[in-house]
């Protein structure tokens, strides 16, 4: 038994999935996003809000980043649905100093309430130089990279990450009480997108081994999963209830202490085995990068772009490729915009079928 319960192959908050009917289609970006929007409309929130979680959501799908995207309307649908978040909570203010911004999610969803406070963070941090950010009851805020990149299009750079359920044990045990606490940083660049890395403490985002349980897909080996005697398994499901491999062994383990320091306790909001949803913390940092750097803006641009080129003059080995960190991403973010469409597999689309009947709304994206 873990602590707080029985094992589970389901993080807290995350509904059962159920079995794929549909196939794997590709569906209109504008479609997808019209009806992500009238569906969080129609659950109560405030047309803006919805606009919000929509823009948000997209993003992330564009990107590649399919698992923290539309697969996540019908877990926070039925949130709403549980009483365990509300869908017009709003963020508050509860201090703020010259260089300090810190917020109350009131629990509401973390897309929404983490984009309301970096648009509150980004004025104050171009104001002052830099600003620290802690907001505390918030959520699972889907794709990381996201309030960095919001940041980079202010000429910001920015260090981000939060809390999540528990998922990973110390290193040794098999008692889960970290979350897989993402971090994510974008720095920006005068004439590109910025260089933006979000990353999980894990080989792989837990979205993508949910998504195998979803699929009936198993996972590849080499993402290193294991039961709960340590022995290696590719089964999605026994995967989620044994023990989560973590980046670098110890050395992950310890970075899911320290972002859980940053964005749990130091944020005053839950930490450790307490956090659930709408229990979340999160942690930013915001800098002007021509304040900080100590020859100014341009001397930083200058710095980034050297940097670029020594990265793009790497020799590279045979069969492989070099990128900067969120490359792949843009381009894959730019392909799918001049398409127009995004593919989806079966299990998303089952999710947008399902609520669609939920709400009674039109249904044509497939």
């Amino acid at each position: 038994m873990e602590q707080g319960g029985p094992v589970s192959d389901r993080p807290r908050g995350i509904p059962e999935h159920t079995e794929r009917e549909s196939d794997a289609a590709e569906l209109p970006i504008e479609g997808v996003r019209a009806f992500t929007a009238a569906a969080f409309t129609a659950a109560g929130m405030a047309p803006e809000d919805a606009e919000t979680m929509a823009e948000n959501f997209m993003w992330a799908d564009l990107r590649g980043v399919d698992t923290h995207g539309v697969q996540r309307l019908t877990w926070y649908l039925r949130w709403f649905d549980k009483g365990m978040c509300s869908p017009t909570s709003q963020m508050e203010v509860i201090r703020e100093l010259p260089a300090l911004l810190q917020g109350d999610g009131h629990s509401g969803l973390g897309q929404l309430v983490a984009t309301r406070f970096m648009q509150r963070l980004i004025p104050k941090a171009a104001e002052a130089g830099l600003c620290v950010g802690t907001l505390r009851n918030s959520n699972d805020w889907g794709c990381g990279g996201w309030y960095p990149h919001l940041a980079a299009q202010a000429g910001l750079a920015c260090v981000a990450t939060t809390t999540s359920v528990p998922n990973l044990a110390p290193y040794g045990s098999r008692t889960k009480m970290f979350g897989n606490n993402p971090i994510a940083f974008a720095f920006p660049r005068r004439d590109n997108p910025p260089i933006l890395l979000d990353m999980a403490l894990t080989p792989v985002a837990l979205g993508k081994v949910l998504r195998a349980q979803a699929e009936g897909t198993t996972l590849p080996p080499e993402w290193g999963f294991k039961d709960r005697d340590g022995n290696a398994t590719v089964d999605p499901h026994v995967a989620m209830s044994g023990i989560v491999p973590a980046i670098g062994g110890y050395k992950g383990t310890g970075l899911a202490m320290i972002t859980n320091i940053l964005a749990g306790v130091i944020t005053g909001s839950a930490h450790t085995g307490a956090v659930d949803v709408g229990k979340r913390g999160q942690f930013f940092l915001v800098m002007d990068p021509g304040v900080v750097h100590p020859d100014g803006v341009d001397a930083y641009h200058e710095a980034i772009e050297d940097l670029v080129s020594q990265v793009r003059a790497a020799e590279v080995l045979p069969g492989e490729s070099v990128f900067l960190p969120g490359e792949p991403e843009q381009k894959r973010l730019e392909a799918r915009t001049a398409s127009g469409v995004i593919p989806y597999p079966g299990s998303v689309i089952d999710g947008l079928k399902r609520t669609a009947e939920k709400f009674g709304l039109p249904f044509d994206l497939v």
